[in-house]
């Protein structure tokens, strides 16, 4: 290098670094050229920065996160840095067709002992080094008074930052800062030591020690997302003056480490004794092996059931270091440091190992046998052989793979897509079940699915965690399951530790469940008395599709189910039902068409359809549904409908529909409908009864029977005082020998009649006669009228009789 980037960064004003995102190169103006060399040609600016320590590492991949992430829509960025030991730079972002450019801009030189150097830019609280001066200060001024040091970090804020963006997670670190600075008058200094890492230090009693913690995790709760958000804090009770501040705030993180990522247990204490069971990475590194050849590492199980019948249906391998002098070690102080070494990999095939072991015992046992899920990092997918391993380790056993479940997160599908498939690909043909944990903590967990076979889902708990005022976080459980459903995946929600927590699972389809509820992590001779006295039940998916209809294919916006759905069909909707209640899931806009009153798509899915129905109209569509099941054909019912709009107010109508049964469940069912509004047909049938009812009143009245012949059939349809005093059928074919035969017109007019009949073929338009009728010669005068089509041709004749009165 031929001149120090220091003294460039001080003589320059202004320059400008190009970016081209799409072929990953750099362009430096020609002085940095020329001044520092041709080795910084197209290496990335934020390295090259951060290896001269021009900037800090957090500095270094937000820069590298800001140019990655600007888009047509964002395309602009401004932020200070500083750069040098004295002066501060403003870095400009501009993004234009692929291309970033990145300004440097000199805005002056701030003394170093200015605040600026001492605060985190984002929220303006200490950074470490000056925090912990500033504890070192007030101790050494202040020996007599009692001081406690907190510490805290959010529960899954990466699934936070993942979710809801970048600029939801500085809202929440802003916010935080904020109650922390308001939080108690003796708060004298608070720090932000990174990401959403937050630390404060407080003049305190033990009564204002604990008021401190209740009101800051009420804060914390209070914060406005879906879900409710959670922290961990650490406390350290300074009791003496003697260790620096970096040390006594060790102790708070420490602390907090114990308890790290509960939901249950809000905040720890440090004492000597955590202090005495502490080990640090160095150490673990240096025994790590040993510890292994020595079997150090134990297995836990922890079982999974099914809320529903309280039948075991798995569990899930979980191990834990049980260190000679340290006792039980948690794997969130060892699990990080080996997936960084690498070690991670024998350690999982070692616990695949135990796993198996335990399988062939139960096995040999006769023990009920469940499936039991072991968890695989990144690396071991990545690693030389991987399956080829697994099988070698099992068939030693002679272990069907049906019981062994190969688990994975979604951080393992960050990389090479195809490569990933390849060896799940491999999996499977081996026959292995493959889990997805912790769904819904990451924002491509949908990509995922679409792009990856996994067949069980494990879903993150996270959404139903505390307090949700506007049931948000359940809704999303809801829609997850409810995807599920579709794709014929059985879900496991881990994490589950209360009972309203299992029955709203239970009631949005989920019954599958993990956690503290039915039993915590347990030892190998805990969990063997379970499984060799339980009922033990099969996961299965949650809904079986009916063979003759590819239903997945309406999910597909291409396939031709979906056109023919969106465009072709009537009006046409697929819904859910569960014999209580019905969740509308899709519908077209013919659909919508027939309901009328301006319902959009969102307002059909969003209530339910039953609102609209009294109670006898309910009972009609429930049987109706109830039939297509019991017969798996297709059925139909006419049902009269409220609907109501905001813009159209209210309107009855009456609804024809055709529902067939496409897919079921344990306890749920899958219909296609279709509708049609017939409320005009049935307004008109209405009337037609009404008036009828009303003639018939009337012929009541004077003695009238009246009928219908037609000309082309010859068949006459009575009336129902001919049906009721002559015992005639609905219908006379073959007429009018056929009421000849029946001896409702006697032989001596048999004649006359048969010619009567000639006549109306041949265009007659009127015939009267007093004619007398049955056995019993009662006389009636009989008349017909014809009725003629547009060509004159004689169509049918319409018949009275009216009995004579002397």
């Amino acid at each position: 290098m031929k001149k120090d980037v220091r003294m460039l960064l001080s003589e320059e004003t202004s320059f400008t670094v190009f970016y081209d995102r799409e072929i990953n190169k750099f362009t430096y103006p020609d002085v940095m050229i020329y001044l520092l060399g041709d080795n910084l040609l197209n290496r990335p600016v934020w390295d090259f920065l951060k290896e001269n320590g021009i900037i800090s590492c957090t500095d270094a991949k937000e820069i590298q996160a800001i140019c990655h992430e600007l888009n047509d829509k964002q395309n602009t960025f401004f932020k200070e840095y500083r750069l040098t030991d004295k002066g501060i730079y403003r870095l400009g972002f501009i993004y234009n067709n692929g291309i970033v450019s990145i300004i440097f801009t000199n805005v002056g030189n701030i003394p170093a002992s200015d605040s600026f150097m001492d605060c985190d830019e984002l929220t303006g609280l200490l950074n470490r080094t000056a925090y912990c001066d500033r504890i070192q200060d007030r101790l050494a001024q202040e020996r007599n008074n009692k001081y406690a040091i907190y510490y805290f970090d959010i529960i899954k804020f990466k699934a936070i930052n993942d979710i809801f963006g970048f600029k939801e997670g500085d809202r929440l670190l802003k916010y935080l800062a904020k109650e922390i600075s308001s939080l108690h008058k003796n708060v004298f200094a608070a720090c932000r030591l990174a990401s959403d890492q937050f630390s404060f230090i407080a003049n305190v009693t033990d009564l204002d020690s604990n008021f401190l913690i209740n009101k800051l995790l009420d804060k914390i709760a209070s914060y406005d997302l879906p879900f409710q958000i959670n922290a961990n804090i650490g406390i350290f009770l300074i009791d003496d003056n003697d260790d620096y501040g970096d040390a006594m705030l060790d102790k708070a993180i420490l602390a907090q480490s114990v308890i790290k990522g509960s939901f249950t247990k809000k905040y720890n204490y440090y004492t000597d004794r955590l202090r005495y069971e502490m080990i640090s990475e160095q150490e673990i590194v240096g025994t790590m092996a040993n510890a292994l050849e020595e079997r150090q590492f134990v297995v836990f199980y922890q079982p999974q059931y099914n809320h529903s019948t309280g039948m075991l249906i798995g569990a899930e391998a979980l191990v834990r270091w049980r260190h000679p002098d340290n006792g039980l070690i948690s794997p969130a102080v060892f699990i990080p440091i080996f997936e960084k070494n690498g070690f991670i990999t024998k350690l999982d095939l070692y616990v695949f190992e135990e796993v198996c072991r335990f399988q062939r015992k139960a096995i040999d046992n006769n023990y009920s046998m469940v499936p039991i899920s072991i968890n695989f990092s990144k690396n071991d997918i990545y690693s030389y052989n991987f399956v080829e391993e697994l099988n070698k380790i099992r068939n030693k056993y002679n272990v069907p793979s049906k019981f062994l479940r190969i688990e994975i997160t979604e951080s393992v599908l960050v990389g090479d897509i195809k490569f990933v498939n390849d060896i799940l690909n491999k999996l499977h043909e081996s026959g292995y079940v493959i889990e997805m944990d912790d769904f819904g903590s990451g924002y491509s967990s949908l990509n995922v699915l679409k792009d990856i076979e996994f067949d069980i889902i494990k879903l993150d708990m996270l959404f139903l965690s505390g307090r949700d005022d506007k049931n948000r976080g359940g809704t999303i459980l809801s829609s997850v399951i409810n995807m599920a459903k579709w794709l014929k995946i059985p879900v496991i929600a881990e994490g589950v530790e209360n009972v309203s927590q299992a029955d709203f699972l239970r009631s949005v389809g989920c019954d599958y469940i993990q956690g503290y509820l039915y039993s915590k992590p347990i030892s190998e001779d805990d969990y063997e008395k379970i499984i060799s006295k339980a009922s033990v039940g099969e996961a299965i998916p949650q809904m079986k599709l009916i063979d003759t209809l590819n239903a997945h294919d309406f999910w597909n916006p291409t396939s031709q189910e979906t056109l023919i759905f969106s465009n072709y069909v009537g009006g046409a909707a697929i819904f859910s039902y569960d014999r209580k209640k019905i969740e509308m899931l899709r519908v077209n806009k013919k659909y919508l068409q027939e309901l009328g009153m301006n319902n959009t798509e969102k307002d059909i899915i969003q209530k339910s359809c039953l609102d609209e129905l009294d109670d006898v109209n309910k009972m009609i569509y429930f049987n109706t549904l109830d039939l297509a099941i019991e017969t798996l054909d297709e059925q139909e019912c006419d049902t009269w409908r409220t609907i109501k709009s905001e813009c159209c107010g209210v309107e009855h109508i009456c609804i024809r529909s055709t529902v067939r049964l496409i897919g079921r469940s344990e306890s749920n069912f899958l219909f296609y409908v279709m509708i049609k509004n017939i409320t005009a047909e049935k307004q008109y049938q209405n009337a037609l009864l009404e008036n009828e009812r009303r003639f018939k009143a009337a012929s009541e009245q004077v003695n009238i029977y009246y009928w219908e012949y037609t000309v082309a059939t010859h068949e006459m349809k009575p009336c129902f005082r001919c049906m009721r005093d002559l015992g005639l059928p609905p219908l006379l074919r073959n007429y009018p020998d056929s009421a000849i035969e029946a001896g409702i017109f006697p032989p001596e007019v048999a004649d006359m009649y048969r010619d009567w009949h000639v006549q109306i073929a041949n265009g007659v338009k009127e015939l009267e006669a007093v004619i007398p009728l049955t056995a019993n010669r009662v006389p009636f005068r009989v008349r017909y009228t014809t009725e003629f089509d547009e060509n004159g041709n004689p169509i049918k004749a319409y018949g009275s009789a009216a009995l004579v009165v002397e």
